[in-house]
């Protein structure tokens, strides 16, 4: 099961119980203005249930089993009285089994509940579908123009298709290849995002764990990480076999914070191996004006790296 995928669908998950959790008071504060003599035996069955408890501690033992369900016939019954459906004040759960957790417990274990699988599924289906068109197969040179690139003898079209057969190389690659860091570093519009998307959905078909984050959630996880917060997605950043991380630079930068824990993330995969691509709109001058040359060192290190510029102009601006 996809982590990032599976974060995605757990918070979505905690903000449907927010949802429902919302509704259920709305209906109760509706039931005890319009239906006094429901919300007294709604009253009288909490009652029952706080007082069958201090008796449990009291060594009393009561079973309190046969007058719930008295009570909730009771409520039931009286809510029907109003034209009301039975369960109106039950609790709202699209899942019983788990009640919108995610999770069940069997033999004690805590287990991924049905329908949080069957979510897990849907949602890495739409991600598929959602990538669509975005592969080195489906990539399309003609919406690159044909005028030659600046002190070159080369087109920005022939350019790109020769950057990307180098990316393709690189992913090709991954686990076992001499080359673990990828950067792609030019300005906006010119096929970085595209290309780092392509070398994520190869990799993928290759059976390789990748991680395709933005710069900013990257930071944000691996601060989360930082003071103690559980974050299943820096756990990814550190031990994924494929790090992609798109548009380096557009994260806050905080003095002393950002900076290291670049670094340490950057420093950590190469001593164990594993590979990171990076895509910025910044010049390598910018990059090492912002990250100082500590960081720049594990992005530009010709001996584990390839850097690959992105020149041309902005095809977003061209029809």
């Amino acid at each position: 099961m996809d982590k990032l995928i599976l974060q995605d669908v757990l918070e979505a998950y905690a903000a449907k119980r927010s949802h429902h959790a919302a509704q259920e008071e709305k209906r109760r504060a509706e039931i005890a203005e319009k239906c006094p003599d429901v919300q007294q035996l709604v009253d009288k069955r909490h009652q029952m249930v706080m007082a069958s408890v201090r008796s449990i501690f009291a060594g009393g033992g009561q079973d309190m089993v046969q007058q719930m369900e008295q009570y909730n016939q009771a409520v039931a019954k009286a809510l029907e009285s109003h034209g009301y459906p039975r369960d109106y004040l039950s609790p709202i759960l699209d899942c019983p089994l788990c009640e919108d957790t995610g999770y069940v417990y069997e033999n004690g274990l805590k287990t991924p509940c049905k329908c949080l699988k069957a979510a897990c599924e849907q949602a890495a289906r739409e991600a598929d579908k959602a990538a669509d068109g975005v592969s080195f197969a489906a990539f399309d040179p003609l919406r690159f123009p044909k005028t030659m690139l600046p002190g070159t003898d080369i087109t920005q079209r022939e350019y790109m298709l020769l950057l990307k057969e180098k990316c393709r190389s690189f992913v090709r690659q991954v686990q076992g290849g001499p080359v673990q860091t990828l950067l792609l570093h030019g300005g906006s519009g010119l096929g970085k995002t595209y290309l780092l998307q392509c070398i994520r959905r190869e990799a993928a078909a290759l059976g390789i764990r990748c991680a395709f984050v933005t710069a900013y959630d990257v930071l944000d996880a691996l601060r989360n990480a930082y003071f103690g917060r559980e974050n299943d997605t820096a756990d990814l950043c550190m031990n994924a076999d494929l790090l992609l991380i798109d548009d380096l630079g557009m994260e806050p930068l905080m003095e002393n914070v950002t900076v290291e824990q670049i670094y340490h993330l950057l420093s950590s995969r190469l001593s164990r191996g594993l590979y990171t691509a990076v895509s910025t709109n910044l010049s390598l001058v910018e990059l090492k004006k912002r990250y100082t040359e500590r960081v720049t060192s594990r992005l530009l290190d010709v001996r584990t790296g390839m850097d690959l510029p992105f020149l041309g102009s902005d095809i977003r601006l061209k029809k």
